[in-house]
């Protein structure tokens, strides 16, 4: 879990020095390990008081009358989240690939996202090319790295505008595009939103972005964003129409 400058000298160290790459190797793994016990622990826990919190409700409906106990609920249901977003973030790497038909795919979270726009005067479009191919990767990651980007566009647009979700491919690539209509990202805001733990919208956990990213690398491919203040932002997932545990 390196930041982004830190993160291209960790790789740098791997290339030039194989002990180095070792010893990070192994650091690495330590860290996901330590990271997937803490959230274990963690979510056991919050888990619980959850499912006190509901049984307090169902037997006294009256306490949810009280003001500090919506807050205790908020903030309970808050740090699962986060909790669970952490765990995501840290298995995000771990792919169980098969075939996946992405048209199909983007198909079905375009759908899951159109009741979003209700009652709303929000558009969410789907556009594809005719000859996308069936590729091997993990299908459940990808379903939650699309789902992220578009909400997330969805969320961008304050009152009124337009989702525009497209798929693509050229000779070597596949290309899924998300653009927006909305508020825009500063640019000194830009460099960091895939950064764990940075987060610039009200009650965000910094990790939806983050975990898209590890998605996506660990597919072989990369997102790129481009974003104007007061014109909208465009993430682009570009995915390889073969993963490298193929050749």
């Amino acid at each position: 879990m390196w930041p982004d400058d830190l993160s291209l000298r960790v790789q740098e160290l791997k290339q030039e020095n194989p002990k180095a790459a070792d010893i990070i190797s192994e650091m690495e793994e330590n860290q996901t390990m330590f990271l997937s016990h803490i959230s274990h622990e963690l979510r056991n826990v919050l888990t619980l008081m959850n499912s006190s919190l509901q049984f307090l409700e169902t037997s006294h409906p009256e306490i949810m009358m009280y003001k500090y106990w919506r807050e205790v609920k908020k903030d309970c249901n808050y740090m699962l989240s986060f909790v669970n977003r952490m765990n995501d973030y840290n298995n995000s790497i771990r792919l169980d690939c098969e075939r996946v038909d992405l048209y199909k795919l983007l198909r079905d979270t375009y759908q899951a996202c159109l009741p979003l726009t209700e009652n709303t005067e929000k558009i969410l479009t789907f556009r594809c090319q005719s000859d996308i191919p069936t590729i091997y990767a993990d299908k459940t990651k990808l379903y939650e790295a699309f789902l992220n980007l578009i909400k997330n566009a969805l969320e961008a647009i304050d009152e009124k505008g337009t989702v525009n979700v497209t798929l693509t491919t050229d000779e070597k690539t596949i290309r899924i595009s998300v653009e927006d209509d909305g508020c825009g990202i500063e640019t000194e805001k830009l460099v960091h939103i895939f950064e764990p733990f940075v987060t610039y919208k009200p009650g965000g956990t910094g990790l939806g972005l983050p975990v898209v990213r590890r998605i996506i690398d660990a597919h072989g491919g990369h997102i790129t964003v481009y974003s104007a203040v007061g014109k909208g932002t465009t993430m682009t997932i570009t995915l390889p129409k073969t993963l490298p545990a193929e050749n």
